[in-house]
């Protein structure tokens, strides 16, 4: 990957940029830094958030110094609709009108509000054709590039989380030679992947509506703590027994039910596919709440950890800097390299 390009992931709390290279089958991180989204830029989009939002970009990117203005840009999976299908092996029209019939089984808006995207991931051995299919709403759409162009950088891609972790994983990351359940714990909601290195891609994708800020609300009205204060007791009490506070007892109920959801993923992977999960690994917003990988391993019975990036990571004071939080750069990291 050429140093000629840079990364973009505006999420809902933060706006994280990278500038890397890769090397050899691994990657040096020559930029990486991160500052909160302004409040609203996804639910407001309008003329006044996305100046802001720009403003922002334009002085991290000047912060870190990086020369390029050509991004990849990623977007949080809870902010697009994703669906792996299995489908005939049709010329591309048909292939295209077939889906188009059964997007609104996917997608809850009127199919003339969001932008369809069908890659064509890999013809199978059985024949029929692996396609995902990624939809996102025209207006959010819209209102990055034209964020992304106040910032007088240039966007030249955009995708979401999935997409890009699917790229990195089957085609970069080959430290995964078991099936593993990969857990994307975003911030207003959560992604299940399930990787097979026997599949060239995803061997099954799920959602939860499960995520940080519904774990940080509950909390907080349950506390009446500030929302620092708040922000504090996950992550330095969280799961944990001990603290002042009993936040266990608090996001425990909610934080169940995702991983209900990544138990009847494992469940459905071992009955439809006969693929038994071996390991499970967090990324994104993991690190925002104490002992949470602890947490799923008990209650899950399988090995549980962050998604172990250093293993391409070449160190460097970057990787020091960032040792403790770097599984959340993974989404402006995977969409950096293809």
């Amino acid at each position: 990957m050429a140093a000629n390009l840079f990364s973009i992931d505006i999420s809902e709390q933060f706006t994280r940029l990278a500038h890397l290279e890769t090397k050899k089958n691994k990657v040096e991180l020559l930029s990486l830094g991160y500052d909160n989204t302004v409040p609203n830029f996804y639910s407001n989009p309008d003329e006044k958030s996305a100046q802001e939002e720009a403003k922002l970009l334009s002085t991290l990117h000047a912060q870190l110094n990086i020369s390029s203005t050509k991004a990849h840009v990623v977007v949080p999976d809870a902010l697009s609709y994703s669906q792996l299908l299995l489908m005939p092996n049709l010329p591309e029209e048909e292939l295209v009108k077939a889906i188009r019939l059964q997007a609104d089984e996917f997608v809850p808006l009127p199919i003339s509000e969001v932008y369809l995207d069908l890659e064509i991931i890999s013809k199978l051995p059985n024949g029929k054709l692996l396609i995902l299919f990624v939809a996102s709403q025209k207006k959010i759409v819209d209102h990055i590039y034209k964020t992304v162009e106040y910032a007088n950088l240039e966007p030249v891609s955009l995708e979401n989380e999935l997409t890009a972790m699917g790229r990195f994983l089957t085609e970069f990351y080959k430290f995964i030679k078991e099936p593993a359940l990969i857990l994307n714990f975003g911030f207003s909601g959560s992604s299940i992947y399930v990787i097979n290195p026997a599949f060239p891609f995803f061997q099954t994708t799920r959602s939860s509506r499960i995520g940080y800020d519904i774990i940080l609300r509950d909390l907080k009205l349950n506390t009446n703590l500030s929302d620092q204060k708040t922000m504090e007791a996950l992550k330095t009490i969280g799961l944990s027994s001990n603290g002042s506070v009993n936040v266990y007892a608090i996001i425990y109920p909610v934080l169940n039910e995702l991983f209900t959801e990544m138990e009847k993923t494992i469940l459905l992977t071992q009955e439809k596919y006969h693929i038994p999960i071996k390991n499970i690994y967090l990324f994104n917003y993991d690190n925002q709440i104490a002992n949470i990988h602890e947490t799923v391993q008990k209650r899950l019975s399988l090995p549980t950890q962050s998604f172990p990036l250093s293993n391409i990571l070449i160190p460097n004071t970057i990787t020091q800097t960032f040792s403790q939080v770097l599984s959340t750069f993974i989404p402006v990291i995977a969409t950096h390299i293809r």
